[in-house]
């Protein structure tokens, strides 16, 4: 069957089962005399499966060992299941944090120093807070890089912490502090007559067209996650 069949079936966006192609997570068949994907009822299994999977919010690395049974599915639930109790506390800390600031009546100019030194005090008696590297490395995790660069970058680089993290920082330096410099710095060198209008025009047309690349990298990592 077709891949909107099959889109069809389980619910899921076309482009989200082409992330799963890519992701090596399921494989169908090629026809020979149109290169078009066939699929079989075993990949709709396949395809619900990892549904089922990602409600659990397993990582697509911990599904795709599940898929080639190369983890013991109990094994990796008991994991889960530590993990997912210890964002619990992050969870519970952020709303501790909320209902502090509820009760004290914050408004827009409140003391930052002083919530952040309640936190630490918190954190050293035990209390959890959100990690915020932990969910940058979420962010990046379902960024689909290799459908851009058509390349398996994410299978060498992407696995080490430290690219990941630096990966984040960057793309939100470059969503955010790098136009608005770029634009600054335009708009100084036009009133100074040190460049023309049609070369400030190019630049900002070039950047928009890299900014968008980035934003719609970004839209289909998150597009990604059923």
């Amino acid at each position: 069957m077709k891949i909107g069949e099959v889109a069809e079936k389980t619910g899921l966006d076309i482009s989200t089962i082409r992330f799963y192609e890519r992701k090596e997570l399921i494989a169908p068949a090629r026809i020979s005399t149109n290169s078009y994907r066939s699929y079989t009822q075993e990949d709709i299994k396949c395809l619900d499966t990892i549904v089922l999977y990602r409600k659990m919010d397993l990582s697509l690395e911990q599904i795709r060992n599940l898929l080639q049974k190369n983890a013991n599915l109990q094994g990796v639930l008991k994991e889960q299941i530590n993990t997912l109790k210890e964002e619990r506390e992050h969870l519970d800390g952020a709303l501790s944090l909320c209902q502090k600031m509820i009760d004290d009546q914050a408004n827009i100019s409140f003391d930052v120093k002083y919530y952040l030194n309640y936190v630490k005090t918190k954190e050293a008696e035990g209390r959890k807070y959100p990690d915020i590297m932990g969910v940058i490395d979420r962010a990046v995790e379902q960024t689909d890089i290799d459908g851009y660069l058509g390349l398996p970058i994410s299978v060498y680089f992407m696995r080490y912490t430290w690219v990941r993290r630096l990966f984040g920082m960057i793309s939100i330096l470059f969503l955010t502090v790098f136009p608005l410099v770029m634009i600054a710095e335009w708009w100084m060198r036009w009133r100074h007559n040190q460049t023309g209008l049609l070369s400030i025009l190019i630049w900002v047309l070039l950047m928009i067209f890299f900014w968008g690349i980035s934003i719609e990298i970004v839209r289909r990592g998150k597009g990604s996650k059923p």
